[in-house]
């Protein structure tokens, strides 16, 4: 069964209570609508009777099991735009220029549990009141069967917690790897009842879960599903600690959502996307990093709708800020070796070749580092080909890359503000920590530097040198291919 809901608007959600039961708390579920997405949504179509397949591995293992009746169904409810209608008599969704998809921003799964009733859900950034255009969001293409429709929304998937059989810790490990199992074909998909299982040695019963998970837990429930978690604590919880977070930003622009921990208040989120400062904004002299340019963090909470914005410092009126997250794991694959505060140290000492490629002053430099692939890089390179010297681009073309590598640019203020930098290096992200010089190449408008690593333990001697023509008039793009920009409606 389908019901249609026009709205005038956000408030107009109130009228959920009118076709959905109270086990699904829909004024609950209406007030957070309300204040959480924007006045581009004009309709919710409303599936009565949907089999949601999260929802059912917890009811086969937990709720069939209890005193208190609870249905087996869900509901799930459907956004989209003023362009698309609906006829009741024949099931028909119309949209006037053919392109349903384009009009449709996701849905969200209610679940009959009374309390926690949120479950598995995908909605766009784009109608995310408060997210900001510009704002970068790790996300991937989610299908959906629609009344005969194949149609996809592109976001982070979310849900609220149970509250009995799971908890804030299980929600932000299922999100992340819901996101794995969407983006990437290697990862195989995991249900609510899967995660639970994952974080103990042996079932623990309906209680156990519900009293909390240790990050060793979320750890645990990362590497059974297949990754390598790499786990990052701040030295001191009550000091600022500026590596880690350079650290944290750099996996969160390589497209790794993070299980980001917040001891203090007991409480774990996933953090997917990142938002900068205004350009303009006035930066102090000495050498920056990535992080000092960041305005806030977006996370997934399962407190919250998806894409809630948590801000650098103490102060803005959100619930907390960065300065609350005092460990995170990071989900790696198999093949990166080679970890962020290692090449941070390294970004360092790339200054000390500033005479041979006319680097400028490490003062007043920014850097930013990011793991990709060599063939993204590869395809940035071809895509722009007129902002690189053919020499250069032979050796990025034809250099043998392991899978991953990390990208570390230097940017001048002006250049960082306008998307540009002035330098690029490329290092190897399975290389050894001893390992003196692990890069592939470093180049900048007039200079490049290219390393022969098929020698063993090569430094200089596996080195050689290239003069770029034609690239001191021409602006180098930032590399931002592993986040989506939002684009508010």
């Amino acid at each position: 069964m389908y019901s249609w809901l026009a709205l005038r608007s956000s408030a107009d959600l109130a009228q959920l209570d009118s076709f959905i039961s109270t086990e699904y708390a829909p004024k609950i579920v209406a007030a957070r609508l309300v204040d959480g997405i924007s006045s581009a949504v004009k309709a919710v179509l409303i599936e009565h009777n949907y089999v949601d397949k999260d929802y059912r591995s917890t009811y086969y293992h937990f709720y069939s099991k209890k005193g208190q009746y609870y249905r087996p169904d869900c509901v799930r409810l459907h956004f989209f735009d003023a362009t698309v209608s609906f006829e009741k008599n024949g099931l028909v969704l119309n949209c006037s220029d053919g392109r349903l998809g384009d009009h449709y921003f996701g849905y969200v799964v209610l679940r009959p549990t009374g309390i926690g009733t949120i479950g598995r859900s995908v909605l766009s950034p784009d109608i995310r009141s408060g997210v900001k255009g510009g704002t970068r969001i790790i996300a991937a293409k989610h299908k959906v069967h629609l009344l005969g429709h194949k149609i996809a929304v592109e976001g982070f998937p979310s849900m609220d917690q149970h509250q009995d059989i799971s908890v804030c810790a299980h929600a932000t490990c299922w999100s992340i790897l819901r996101h794995y199992s969407e983006r990437y074909s290697v990862h195989r998909e995991y249900l609510t009842h899967d995660i639970t299982m994952m974080a103990q040695q042996f079932d623990p019963g309906g209680l156990v879960p519900s009293k909390g998970l240790e990050i060793s837990n979320a750890e645990r429930v990362f590497q059974a599903a297949g990754t390598y978690p790499y786990v990052v604590t701040k030295i001191d919880s009550s000091r600022p600690d500026p590596a880690f977070y350079r650290q944290l930003i750099a996996y969160v622009e390589s497209g790794f959502p993070l299980f980001a921990a917040m001891h203090c208040r007991e409480h774990a989120i996933a953090v997917v996307g990142c938002e900068w400062q205004s350009p303009g904004t006035a930066l102090p002299a000495g050498l920056r990093h990535a992080w000092d340019e960041l305005k806030a963090l977006i996370a997934v909470d399962d407190n919250h709708l998806p894409y809630l914005s948590v801000p650098v410092a103490h102060g803005t009126g959100a619930p907390y800020s960065t300065q609350d997250i005092d460990s995170f794991i990071v989900a790696l694959p198999e093949k990166i070796f080679y970890p962020a505060d290692a090449v941070e140290q390294l970004s360092a000492t790339l200054f000390k070749l500033g005479g041979a490629l006319g680097l400028p002053p490490q003062d007043e430099c920014i850097a930013r580092y990011l793991i990709t692939t060599g063939s993204t890089l590869r395809n940035f390179v071809r895509d722009r080909s007129s902002e690189f010297d053919s020499k250069l681009v032979e050796v990025i073309m034809s250099l043998p890359y392991a899978q991953f590598i990390w990208v570390v640019e230097i940017a001048r203020n002006t250049e960082w503000s306008a998307g540009q930098i002035a330098a690029r290096a490329v290092v190897d992200a399975t290389a050894s920590l001893r390992e003196q010089m692990p890069l592939w190449f470093i180049h900048s408008r007039t200079d490049a530097l290219v390393f022969d690593r098929r020698v063993v333990g090569a430094t200089a001697s596996g080195m050689r040198g290239l003069k770029l023509n034609g690239m001191t008039a021409t602006a180098l793009t930032r590399m931002e291919q592993n986040l989506r920009p939002t684009q508010p409606k």
